[in-house]
């Protein structure tokens, strides 16, 4: 009885061999067309998100209307996009969606209920959907690709901006500037000049590098010097006290982090951050009257930096009387609400203030979780310890961001939970880990049509002293 390695005859062999190393040679890879398709989804969100579009008009007393189809379509499209990258990547899609915090859960618990108990079931599942749609497609880039890769993409947009609305401005300025009460106040491509003054704040952030410049001046570099000029440009045109106060806050968190990040070890990080939380709001609560009272007499307004507090005065109670779920997903974003439940001399249109808002929208329990969860990702963000300065420098701008859009909501509504201006760039910096999320395809095992092959393999590596015919293995399996 033999028990060599079994052979097959050579007729057999060649289609074989042939079959397996034949390639199409047309077509598009799959990378190539899930790269395209992720940053169309990246590029058409932010855009989305911002509003920028032509003809906004220029004066809001005159109750002229905005129409919102270019909007809606942006939004739409971004569904069947979403279907066609699961239809590509159905496994790694749902490998995203596995892990998810337990407090995020808390959060979407509370806005499912708060939408089930809606007063205006139809504007909170409206409002639900472009949250969810606006979020899942830049969290699929970041996921894809990490944050570094991400940032550069967000780097183009906000330089395309910068450009855009300053062309937009010298070419349209009876539309890129405001009349009525905001005469004089510059907001070119957006609907509201306080919706650019945040963005380029933001934006800044995330264009500026907080390396050394390198020796040698290329294109690319002295594009983004002109386009961070032309950031601060709009900013100040803008006159938007929020985008200031938020940009301060950025640069201050950046040159913090750059010290910080030059300690190498996590618990010593800790150990800095607890202390540096301490010292700063011992600063902040001494320094808060007097710096805090001089910027906002500076544009006219009061310590809260939107002049809104008969407002808060009217919306506060109405918290204590739904304060587990709140009267609906996005309600208080809407103009028709707003009107039946604050009585001002003027005409408001939002709450001016982020986290009031998501308390009369989903409730106090939801809002307090979601602070919770992203206290807890600064924390992490700050005391994670990462290999090589791309890394450092993104990390440091994820904190920044973070914290710039927390600040920014207590002076503004709808930074949060919205899809709106702020929404994507805050969804790319929630992620745990910095780095492209791993995935592995589980690999069926082969099923063999001809057992007695494999044992003759298998009894061929049983033989003491013999090496294997690699290439008789191969066709044996």
């Amino acid at each position: 009885m033999s028990y060599g390695p079994s052979y097959l005859p050579a007729e057999e062999i060649g289609p074989m061999r042939h079959s397996v190393r034949s390639q199409p040679r047309h077509g598009i890879k799959k990378e190539t067309l899930v790269r395209g398709l992720l940053t169309v989804m990246l590029y058409l969100s932010l855009l989305r998100a911002t509003g920028m579009w032509y003809g906004y008009p220029s004066n809001f007393d005159d109750g002229i209307s905005v129409d919102p189809l270019p909007q809606k379509l942006m939004l739409y499209s971004l569904i069947p996009m979403i279907g066609l990258y699961f239809v590509l990547e159905p496994n790694r899609f749902l490998s995203y969606f596995r892990r998810i915090p337990i407090l995020v859960i808390v959060v979407a618990a509370f806005s499912l209920a708060s939408l089930v108990l809606s007063i205006s079931f139809g504007a909170s599942a409206r409002g639900i959907a472009a949250v969810v749609t606006l979020t899942i497609a830049p969290l699929l880039y970041r996921r894809r690709y990490g944050n570094v890769e991400t940032f550069r993409l967000l780097q183009n947009f906000a330089i395309f901006a910068a450009f855009a609305n300053v062309l937009y401005l010298a070419a349209f300025p009876r539309f890129a500037i405001m009349g009525g009460s905001y005469a004089g106040m510059v907001k070119g491509l957006f609907y509201h000049k306080n919706t650019m003054g945040q963005f380029f704040a933001v934006a800044f952030i995330v264009v500026v590098s907080i390396g050394l410049p390198s020796s040698r001046l290329r294109y690319r570099m002295l594009l983004r010097w002109a386009a961070l000029l032309l950031m601060l440009l709009l900013i100040a045109v803008s006159r938007s006290s929020t985008a200031v106060v938020m940009l301060a806050m950025g640069l201050a968190t950046l040159a913090g982090l750059k010290g910080m990040f030059k300690i190498g070890n996590s618990g010593v990080r800790s150990f800095f951050l607890f202390f540096l939380c301490l010292i700063l709001g011992f600063i902040g609560a001494s320094a808060y009257l007097g710096a805090a009272q001089m910027i906002a007499d500076a544009f006219g307004k009061d310590l809260t930096f939107s002049g809104r507090t008969n407002i808060w005065e009217q919306l506060i109670p109405l918290v204590y009387d739904k304060p587990i779920f709140g009267y609906g997903f996005a309600l208080f974003r809407q103009p028709d609400i707003m009107e039946q439940f604050v009585r001002v001399t003027f005409d408001a249109r939002s709450t001016h203030n982020t986290y009031l808002e998501l308390a009369l929208n989903i409730g106090v329990p939801g809002t307090i979780a979601w602070v919770l969860f992203l206290f807890k990702r600064l924390g992490q963000r700050i005391t994670m310890v990462s290999a090589g300065a791309a890394l450092n420098e993104v990390q440091a701008k994820e904190v920044a961001i973070i914290l710039m859009i927390m600040i920014g909501a207590m002076m503004e509504a709808g930074l949060m939970l919205a899809p709106v201006v702020l929404w994507p760039l805050m969804v790319v910096c929630l992620p745990k880990d910095p780095l492209p999320s791993s995935f592995k395809m589980r690999r069926r095992k082969a099923v063999l049509p001809n057992s007695g092959r494999r044992a003759a393999v298998q009894s061929y590596h049983s033989r003491p002293g013999k090496r294997p015919d690699m290439y008789a293995i191969r066709t044996a399996n």
